[in-house]
This record gives C-alpha cells, sequence and structure tokens, in this order.
C-alpha cells in the first residue's frame, strides 16, 4: 500500500514537469474488487480491580488477568490450528464510582465504597486462523470464550457506555469483532485488480480508435467517489465502518466481504 502511494506521488510529480498538455491523452476508470473472509477473531474485554489501598487493588486485578488467562487457555486447548495471544492497555486508576454513582453523589447521596482504589485495564484477545472453520464451530468457540473469560472476571462493557478514565470504565469499543492478519496484502490484490482493469479499459477504447496507449501520466485514488463503483467498500473507511488501527479494520461480521477500490488513470496516446 505504500509503494503504491509513493508510486502516485512520483508519477504526478513527474507529470507536473512534462508536457503532459501537448499530448493526446485518454482518462480512464478502473475498479477492483477482492472477496475477503477474516481470518482473525478480537475479543475485547475489561478487567478491574477494587481494594481500600491501591496494591491490594493492582493485585486483584493481576490476579484476574491471570484466570482470564486460563480460561482462554482451556477453551482453546488443543485447537492447533488457533494462534492466540492477549494485549492489554495498560492500567487506569481511579475511583470506585461509575457514572451513575458519580450521579447519585451530586445528589446528595452516600456511596457505598466510595473510597475505594480501582485499577481497570482492557484486554484484546486475538484468535487466528479462524476463516477456515465452519461458521458453527466458530459460534461455539466464541460463545464458549466469552463465557469462560467472563467467569473469569471479564466484562463487556456495551457500546456507547463511556466511563470517566480518571475513574475507571471500558473505551467504550469492548466486544467481538473480527480481523484480518494481513489486510494489506489483500488491499495490494485489489489495487492491482483495478490497475489492470484501467490499463485493459484504456487499451480497448484506443484499439477502435486506431490508436495504442504509452506510458500513465496521471494517476487518482477515487475510492469512495460517486462513479459507478457501487458495492466497492473503501478500505480506508475500514469496511462497514467499524473502525480498526495499523493492522487493519475491525468489523463485526464473520463472513465474506467485498473489499472495493477504484483509481483514474490517464495515458498517453501514441498512433499504431
Amino acid at each position: 500500500m505504500h509503494r503504491l502511494l509513493a508510486a502516485v506521488a512520483l508519477v504526478a510529480l513527474t507529470a507536473g514537469f512534462s508536457a503532459a498538455e501537448d499530448r493526446n491523452t485518454i482518462t480512464v476508470r478502473g475498479k477492483g474488487t477482492v472477496r475477503v473472509r477474516p481470518d482473525k477473531l478480537i475479543l475485547v474485554v475489561g478487567a478491574t480491580g477494587k481494594a481500600e489501598k491501591a496494591t491490594d487493588a493492582v493485585e486483584k486485578l493481576a490476579k484476574k488477568r491471570a484466570e482470564i488467562g486460563d480460561a482462554i487457555k482451556k477453551v482453546l486447548d488443543g485447537r492447533k490450528e488457533l494462534v492466540s495471544a492477549v494485549k492489554d492497555n495498560g492500567l487506569t486508576f481511579g475511583g470506585g464510582m461509575d457514572e451513575m454513582a458519580q450521579i447519585r453523589m451530586l445528589g446528595g447521596q452516600q456511596q457505598e465504597g466510595a473510597g475505594e482504589t480501582t485499577v481497570t485495564t482492557e484486554l484484546e484477545i486475538t484468535v487466528e486462523g479462524i476463516d477456515k472453520m465452519a461458521d458453527a464451530d466458530l459460534a461455539a468457540v466464541i460463545s464458549e470464550l466469552m463465557d469462560k473469560t467472563m467467569e473469569a472476571g471479564a466484562e463487556i462493557r456495551p457500546a456507547g457506555n463511556r466511563y470517566n478514565p480518571f475513574l475507571g470504565g471500558g473505551s467504550g469499543t469492548q466486544g467481538v469483532f473480527f480481523g484480518f492478519t494481513n489486510y494489506d496484502a489483500q488491499v495490494e490484490k485489489a489495487w492491482d485488480a483495478a490497475a489492470k482493469s484501467a490499463r485493459d479499459r484504456a487499451t480497448a477504447i484506443a484499439s477502435r480508435l486506431g490508436m495504442t496507449i504509452g506510458e500513465a501520466v496521471r494517476i487518482k485514488d477515487v475510492t469512495g467517489e460517486a462513479s459507478g463503483a457501487a458495492g466497492a467498500a473503501s478500505p480506508y473507511l475500514a469496511m462497514l465502518g467499524m473502525g480498526g488501527d495499523e493492522g487493519g479494520p475491525k468489523i463485526k461480521s464473520s463472513g465474506e466481504q467485498d473489499l472495493g477500490v477504484e483509481m483514474e488513470v490517464e495515458f498517453e496516446l501514441k498512433k499504431k
């Protein structure tokens, strides 16, 4: 992907200093779409430790974190085709009140446990290799992971239930998601298909006029523009708008998705 952007910048720069305006050119659009299925499960959960002393709260959280890790291992034990990992976002220290507790306190109500220290973290559990699993088998693994981790003390905050970071709580992005171990490779395939489509279309049009095409003098990424590319999902809109990171989007469905891109290319026209 980075190589393509660099190439686009180089072509645009070269064209800018050439006599492109004196050339006969043809401008076409090429679309590239690949069918992809997520191969990675992403389960994001929260964990909390509460105690009067901060050191005790940290110890409780560490114990809960270890128990959640043990629960994951038991669920995936014997499934050699699956590769799992767990990472956390560090510790957040705060008081023991959530948003509703704060509202009650502002109303003059005394809060039980208001003097507690709360230490929270968010765990991202990834399981790679799910693309070869039958839907029923995948559903069983996800259900068991959720049940066992929550029995071990994990929490899943509902979407939109955002908490004051100084008082602990979830990020609002907890739950079950799906992703790709090598998302850039899928995007590259779509770009390859789009480039071929653009060149083929330009060649076909030029041949009808007794001409051939030469080098590309201008390239533009027009993915997502109103160009007739109905159904082409921009990879930069995170496929269904579920967000993500440098590793690719996090989506809500485990099924196959259409990943589409589109480019606009101006080719030089030459006489046969």
